[in-house]
């Protein structure tokens, strides 16, 4: 663990120790949590069911093509047309 000095505003500084008393934990600890949480250090509690919200949210769009078409027009290879081959 590395130590580090942070300059906060006053208000925020009051609520840090409003809930570091709250908690009884020390500001470092909820800095270090925070970082942590905005940073996507940690996985989130909820990012399974965000994961399962978000599956198939493009699946009425009609402005992109089918994902299968994507796919297999980035696989093709072109290495026989690059090499003057085909």
């Amino acid at each position: 663990m590395k130590r580090t000095q942070l300059y906060i505003e006053d208000d925020v500084f009051k609520v840090l120790r409003r809930v570091s008393k709250e908690k009884e934990v020390s500001i470092s600890e909820l800095v270090r949590a925070a970082v942590k949480k905005v940073y996507a250090l940690e996985k989130p509690a909820d990012a399974e069911w965000v994961l399962k919200e978000a599956a198939g949210i493009w699946k009425d769009r009609k402005d992109i093509q089918s994902t299968e078409k994507y796919v297999r027009q980035m696989r093709k290879s072109t290495r026989k047309e690059r090499l003057g081959l085909k």
